[in-house]
């Protein structure tokens, strides 16, 4: 692999959503060996790309609990649309973005201490979680 380390800090950038499906799901690790290991057995799995995409968030939700779920993608233009915990794309541009958690209207969760899209963008799509 050429420029390793090029390649997993733009993977790391991409892991937003990837890390609020385990807060929703209730796992937060508390070291980088353990971030570093669900990392590993996501890629493993296939759920998760190596530019750190979530590819298949049912099956990625189902390896982490052992429970079914169903992700509905669904845009919105308020926090205040989102009823329970989910993922939420914040974007300033409309397309690239970053993922917070949101709880009932509320952000409750960022991977990033400080993330200009949550601060100067606006929500744009919520990852609707069900356990079926």
């Amino acid at each position: 692999m050429l420029h390793p380390q090029t390649t997993i800090k733009k993977f790391n950038d991409s892991t937003c959503l990837f890390i609020c499906y385990l807060y929703c799901v209730g796992i937060e690790p508390d070291s980088l060996a353990d971030w570093l290991d669900y990392y590993i057995k996501a890629l493993r799995l296939g759920v998760l790309d190596e530019e750190g995409y979530v590819l298949n968030a049912p099956k990625l939700l189902k390896h982490l609990t052992g429970r079914n779920y169903s992700v509905t993608k669904k845009a919105i233009t308020d926090i205040d649309e989102v009823i329970g915990m989910a993922p939420v794309l914040f974007s300033i541009d409309g397309e690239n973005g970053h993922f917070v958690v949101v709880e009932d209207g509320k952000i409750i969760f960022d991977p990033l201490e400080n993330s200009r899209n949550v601060k100067y963008g606006h929500p744009i799509s919520v990852r609707e979680i069900k356990q079926i």
